[in-house]
Formats: structure tokens, C-alpha cells, sequence
């Protein structure tokens, strides 16, 4: 009868948790989820905030990158958490963070009569990543952002 030796060492599991609800991704601080479902961007910013987050806001030429590669991940445009103010001259960011950075297309914004929500070009349009004005009342994908300890999930 042969005897076979059994071999035993240890293994270290690593269990990686995300601060971020299941269906985010993690992106420095902060969680995306790019929503598919077509909104007009009041309904976007309501169901954002519903989960904790905002509309995402754009900080820097890093978070630009990031999200505009998220929002390829589509076929069209997404609203993004810029507009305009009521005075009609500036915009702001839904989460109440301040406009230090912007990637408007070529002749954007046009502050037309009726256009003051910001949606960034998806893949399908030739300058894809550049932000638009456009008419709140249009129905779009739209992208979430939850900043880390701000969400109702944060013991999941």
C-alpha cells in the first residue's frame, strides 16, 4: 500500500471591501455609477440623492478622465451635476462643490433660451468627453457620484 504525503501551508486571504454601495465603482474618495435609464436631469439628481450621492461633480482633469471614460462606457450622453444658476451667468455643481474645473465642447456653452443643464458627450458624438448645455427637460443616462462617508450604505 503506498501512503501519499499531504502537503499544508497557510494562506493569507486578503478581503478587499469597498466603501461603495455593490453597484458603484471606486474612483479616489469618491463612488460612480453610470445609470442607463433615460432621465430629465431633476429626476437624475432626485434618484442620486435618494442613494446618498449627487449628480458627479468634476473636479479636476483627473476626475474629467475618469468620468469621461465611464460615460464611454454607453452609447450616448450623460447628465453630469452642473448648472446654471438663476441668475443665468454661472453654474454650479449639485453637490455644492465649487466650478474650478470645466471641459466644454467647442463654442459651449451656448446659454441658449432654455438650456442650463450639463450633460457630457458620450461616445457615439466625434468630441465625446466635452460637456454640453443643454435643456433640463431632456431625458438622458446619467452619472452618480457618492462621496465616501457620505452614502446610506456605509456598513455594507
Amino acid at each position: 500500500m503506498e501512503t501519499l504525503g499531504l502537503l499544508t501551508g497557510v494562506y493569507s486571504v486578503i478581503l478587499v471591501i469597498s466603501p461603495c454601495p455593490s453597484n458603484y465603482v471606486t474612483w479616489y474618495k469618491n463612488c460612480y455609477r453610470l445609470v442607463s435609464e433615460p432621465k430629465t436631469w431633476e429626476e437624475a439628481e432626485a434618484a442620486c440623492v435618494k442613494e446618498g450621492g449627487h449628480l458627479a461633480s468634476v473636479d479636476m482633469s483627473y476626475d474629467q478622465a475618469f468620468i469621461s471614460g465611464a460615460i464611454q462606457q454607453g452609447n450616448t450622453d450623460a447628465w453630469i451635476g452642473l448648472r446654471r444658476k438663476a441668475d443665468g451667468d454661472t453654474y454650479q455643481w449639485s453637490d455644492g462643490w465649487p466650478v474650478f474645473y470645466t471641459h466644454w465642447g467647442p463654442g459651449e456653452p451656448t446659454n441658449h433660451k432654455g438650456e442650463g443643464c450639463v450633460s457630457m458627450h458620450g461616445r457615439s458624438h466625434f468630441i465625446q468627453g466635452t460637456w454640453n448645455d443643454t435643456a433640463c427637460e431632456v431625458t438622458k443616462p446619467y452619472l452618480c457620484k457618492i462621496t465616501f462617508g457620505n452614502h446610506l450604505c456605509n456598513n455594507q
